[in-house]
């Protein structure tokens, strides 16, 4: 209050404009990347803020519609009650923050939502005494009854396997089944978890780990052969050629 215009920082300032709008009070808010000059801690805490302020509007009797665009998924993700993902001008989904992260209907909206990004490879769908499975580089995965209902119509295809991070699981001894092997060839550390980056017949492959977990791998096998699996059940496969995900419902 006791600052000319041109003494704000352009923090100071990109707050003041969002104060502005919001005391007219308006039925629509249209917000064009806020925070986009604000630093990482302040961003933080201005997500907070626009969001409880918005649940505060809703509770008072004035609601209020909040088109919210950025480029940032965690602003997305954290704010939004329903995002729209956008590609050259084209909408790809529109759907809740979970449907976006667990059940994207393409291969754009499985790349760009999430972080690290989702592990998607080449793979191609084939048929062993009767059970559809997919191959992906050397390995040859099982399907669940779903999956191979939903795709067996492209069988012999060339198609992409889709899994996050989080769904593989690396162990120094062998897993009882379905299990592969990989070198051990860079880690991120995040603090309270690791990247775990793998290499696989001619390919990488990112997990996402407990720090508490992976210490005890990343000590005994740095560049050393490990063994890992996937949750088949919480695994996308995409066509090759519309990218759409087909094994969804």
């Amino acid at each position: 209050m006791d600052r000319l215009p041109r003494q704000l920082s352009g923090g100071q300032a990109q707050r003041v404009a969002v104060g502005r709008a919001i005391v007219k009070k308006p039925d629509v808010f249209l917000f064009d990347g806020p925070l986009s000059n604000l630093d990482a801690k302040l961003r933080a805490s201005m997500r907070i803020r626009i969001s409880d302020l918005h649940k505060q509007l809703n509770k008072s009797g004035k609601p209020a519609t909040s088109v919210y665009v950025t480029h940032d998924q965690t602003e997305a993700m954290t704010m939004g009650d329903r995002i729209c993902v956008m590609k050259l001008g084209h909408i790809m989904q529109v759907d809740t923050p979970d449907n976006l992260y667990h059940y994207p209907k393409n291969m754009f909206v499985a790349w760009f939502i999430g972080a690290p990004e989702m592990n998607i490879k080449p793979s191609k769908l084939v048929e062993r005494d009767g059970q559809v499975e997919l191959v992906v580089g050397n390995s040859t995965l099982a399907l669940n009854a779903s999956q191979q209902d939903n795709v067996r119509a492209y069988l012999g295809q060339d198609v992409f396997f889709g899994v996050r991070p989080e769904y593989v699981s690396v162990s120094l001894t062998p897993f009882a089944d379905n299990h592969f092997q990989g070198e051990l060839i860079r880690v991120e550390n995040m603090g309270h978890e690791f990247f775990m980056y793998l290499k696989v017949d001619n390919f990488e492959l990112t997990c996402r780990m407990p720090s508490d977990q992976a210490i005890v791998i990343i000590a005994s096998a740095m560049h050393k052969t490990v063994y890992f699996q996937f949750d088949m059940d919480k695994c996308h496969i995409f066509d090759a050629k519309t990218e759409r995900n087909i094994s969804l419902a």
